[in-house]
Formats: structure tokens, sequence, C-alpha cells
């Protein structure tokens, strides 16, 4: 008939396809609720032992040999485990919360004072020093030392050996660490200290190409001072 619909070999292998993925994933489902069933009875096995292990702490004041003894599996639960599996994270019960409330009174007064205190001694300590050490470096950055030469002393005196002649950061850099191996500077540190002599009209800096240089000054030669006294005095004709 023409109205019905003409099932081509492509429709056929796709629906075939959806067809297998349908009963994989019910046969997944399956698995994965069988597998939970098992999760909740032993979830339901450990929190009874640990009730049970609680117990007997409580019971017994004096050390005691320990006997390892191994309860049997409630009906439903899965048998497949010889022993007991380790705990999971993340699934804590009430009957791990009362065996944390059997340890010593003296562990529980110094968890306690710990947790008021808010860190242990080390970590005290550990925080003094650092406050220390930034204390420290914001003194020595609004009150640097006076003892020895200044970085700008130091740039003034290389440069003032070549008057008029420019010169890069970088060759500056290279004559200052020869100079003065001890002392370590960045370029960052010469070029702030090299303008610092700009400002002060102590140092010339000139831009060519994108390059900037930096020149001490020629000194001025001024002429000596005359002394009139010494001059001679014409004479009338």
């Amino acid at each position: 008939m023409a109205n019905e619909p003409v099932s081509t070999p492509n429709q056929s292998k796709y629906t075939d396809h959806l067809a297998a993925a349908l009963a994989a994933n019910q046969a997944e489902q399956a698995i994965l609720t069988d597998r939970l069933s098992k999760l909740q009875g032993e979830e339901k096995w450990l929190a009874a032992a640990l009730v049970d292990t609680a117990q007997d702490a409580h019971a017994e004041p004096t050390p005691a040999p320990v006997h390892t003894t191994r309860r049997t599996p409630p009906a439903g639960e899965g048998t497949d485990t010889a022993a007991v599996p380790p705990p999971r994270a993340g699934k804590a019960t009430a009957s791990a919360v009362s065996v944390k409330k059997t340890t010593t009174p003296g562990k529980t007064a110094a968890k306690k004072a710990t947790a008021k205190t808010g860190a242990t001694p080390a970590k005290k300590n550990l925080a003094a020093k650092q406050t220390a050490a930034t204390k420290t470096a914001a003194d020595e950055a609004q009150h640097p030392a006076t003892t020895g030469p200044t970085l700008g002393q130091l740039l003034s005196a290389i440069l003032s050996k070549q008057p008029g002649e420019p010169k890069k950061v970088s060759e500056i850099q290279s004559e200052f660490q020869a100079a003065h191996p001890e002392r370590g500077a960045s370029v960052q540190t010469l070029r702030n200290a090299l303008q610092s002599l700009v400002k002060k009209e102590e140092l010339e800096k000139v831009s060519q190409q994108g390059t900037v240089f930096y020149t001490w000054p020629v000194p001025e030669i001024t002429p000596a001072p005359v002394d009139e006294a010494k001059q001679p005095v014409p004479t009338a004709v």
C-alpha cells in the first residue's frame, strides 16, 4: 500500500542500535541496583560493629587481649567479602561520633585548648617570626640605613669620571657591577636611582630613537677673578 512506511537498511540498523543500547542500559541499572543493596547492608553491619566496639571499650577498664570476632552478616547482605572492608569516606555515622568521645581526658583537654587558641605553639612561633620579619622590612623601607654611600652617590662617582659621554642603562649597570660586585642592583633599581639624579639636575637624560641615554654634564669653566688692584694704571699722556 502507498501509506505504509518503507523501511530502509539505514533505519533498520539505527533501530537495532537503539534496542541494543537500551538493553545495555537496563542491564547496567540492574547491576548497580544490586551493588547498592549490598553496600547498604554492609553499612548497617559496620555501624552495628562500631556500636559493639564502643560498648566493649566502656565495659573493660583495663586493657585485655584483643580477640578478633567475625560477625555474621545480616540476611540479604552480600557474602562475597571475607573480611570487614575499610570504611568509606563521606559516610560518617552516629556510632563513629560515640567512638570519638571515648578519648582520654588529657587529649580532649589539649584539643579544646588548641581549638580556643586557634593555633598550635609551632604555628604561633612561625606567625610571630613572620610578623617580626615584615615589621623589620617595613622599618628598613621607611628608614634606610645611613651607613655607607647610597646608590645614587655610587652612580655619581662612576658617571662623573666620564663627563659628557652618553651611556645606556645596560652600560651603566655593567660598570656598576664591575666597581661594586657586592651591591646587587637590578636594571629597574638603577633606572630609578638615575631618574632621581635627573630630578635633582645632577644628570642629563636624552631619548634618541626609543633609547634612553644618561650623560654626566661637563663642568663649566669659569674664568678666574681678576684682581683690579694689580692691574696697571694707565698714565696720562
